[in-house]
């Protein structure tokens, strides 16, 4: 244990590091405690959630059938095991808020050094609109802890070692869809990566090494992906709950884009 202990003060940057994270889970308590406000949307997940948590989970989904059931979910488990729907959507957005120091670290260091990783982190410490979301019920602040988590595994996984490792990246960004719909999108950013990687494989005339690590690599991201939210989707698919993994937006635009005939195409580009 003392060895433990000593082995932190010796390394300065882990030292500065959980100072800081000290420094982000203090402030996002006294934004707590001094910001009585509750803002319309959070009034609506607390319904949500104590609906959901008396078993009408079906009059819980009515209401927004869209919603991703993450945040509400553990919300409604705070609810039903006493703790409160209100005091557990706090817990998990000042919890995640302090937490997302840690991929914003790993992120800088990987791309940068020790340095700028320690100063990344002070920046999402302290700046103000992370410190306000961290102390509300609302989703934004475990969106952001699972999307920039993503993000971390998925550096790691670029970086080398075994293909499989992508699917640590999927659960996230799974888990990232599940809270906020937008969190599909670092999906297609990767396979935009995936196929730039590809095109400087080819003027490096080795394409059929990045090609089979490349459709890997997808595979279990996806793969990953799927196995996350389907069965959610599944589940939900026997309420009213219109929510799945990808946005019924995106949906609509690309059937109405790939609906289009000639001749509206024609017409839209004499435009």
């Amino acid at each position: 244990m003392k060895s433990w202990f000593s082995d932190i003060f010796k390394n300065k940057t882990l030292l500065y590091f959980l100072l800081i994270i000290a420094l982000a889970f203090g402030l996002r308590l006294v934004r707590v405690a001094i910001d009585d406000n509750i803002d319309k949307d959070s009034v609506v997940y607390l319904w949500m959630a104590e609906s959901a948590a008396s078993g009408d989970i079906d009059g819980a989904v009515a209401y927004n059938g869209r919603m991703p059931p993450l945040y509400i979910s553990l919300m409604a488990a705070g609810e039903y095991f006493g703790i409160g729907a209100f005091n557990a959507g706090m817990a998990v957005s000042v919890i995640a808020g302090t937490l997302l120091l840690i991929p914003v670290f790993s992120i800088t260091r990987t791309l940068f050094n020790d340095k700028i990783a320690l100063f990344a982190t002070i920046i999402v410490a302290t700046h103000p609109y992370l410190v306000r979301i961290s102390a509300e019920i609302m989703r934004d602040s475990l969106f952001l802890l699972l999307m920039f988590t993503a993000l971390a595994f998925a550096l790691k996984a670029a970086n080398g070692g075994k293909v499989m490792n992508w699917c640590i990246p999927g659960v996230f960004i799974g888990l990232a869809v599940m809270t906020r719909t937008e969190g599909i999108e670092l999906v297609f950013a990767i396979m935009i990566w995936f196929v730039v990687e590809l095109y400087l494989s080819f003027r490096n005339k080795s394409a059929v090494i990045v090609i089979k690590k490349s459709l890997a690599s997808a595979f279990f991201l996806l793969a990953a992906f799927l196995l996350v939210t389907l069965p959610v989707q599944l589940l939900l698919s026997e309420t009213s709950s219109a929510w799945g993994p990808v946005d019924y937006r995106i949906m609509s635009f690309v059937h109405s884009f790939t609906a289009l005939t000639t001749k509206e195409v024609l017409k839209l580009e004499k435009r």
